[in-house]
């Protein structure tokens, strides 16, 4: 019984991130693992000084991908980004009001298909595990990355006992 109780723990632990943060081309980035929705982690976003993250490239991507993996301790989680198409359907936009000039959608996407009963809600994006985009229900679920347009303090994993940080107060 204590052997299953241990597995069952140790199992939920490695889906749970902690706040990790880094920086890339001059910008600051930063993991927040608490699951919110699309909307809740705008607001967050830019309470804290940033925005939801603005994808230009595929390094940008990749520095997301990894800094999520970094978070998760390499297992990864779906992480909402700053594009939309809440505005008209099909045309995405960032939240920051930058041109979309790159994406990386998984195969099929997107493809506004709701979630459960509901069809065609899917306004939001969040990144995968793998690096790639998901349209999907704003009123979903996800830790985010917010991006600053400035570098920030270091390279960091946070765990939850590190979470008196100044920087990282502004997010909660």
């Amino acid at each position: 019984m204590f052997i299953a109780i241990f597995l069952i723990s140790s199992l939920a632990q490695a889906d749970k991130p902690v706040s990790a943060s880094g920086n890339f081309n001059g910008h600051g980035y930063e993991i927040v693992p608490a699951p919110t929705t699309w909307h809740l982690a705008k607001k967050k976003a830019e309470k804290a000084g940033g925005y939801l993250v603005v994808i230009a490239s595929e390094a940008e991507n990749q520095f997301v991908l990894d800094l999520q993996k970094k978070a998760t301790k390499g297992e990864g989680c779906n992480v909402w980004i700053g594009l939309n198409d809440e505005k008209n359907e099909g045309a995405w936009e960032w939240v920051n009001g930058e041109k979309v000039s790159f994406v990386k959608w998984s195969k099929g996407e997107p493809n506004n298909f709701g979630y459960g009963f509901m069809g065609g809600s899917e306004h939001a994006v969040h990144m995968n595990t793998v690096g790639e985009w998901n349209d999907y229900g704003s009123d979903g679920r996800s830790p985010f990355v917010i991006e600053y347009d400035h570098q920030i303090t270091g390279d960091s994993v946070n765990d939850s006992s590190n979470l008196s940080k100044p920087k990282l107060k502004t997010t909660r």
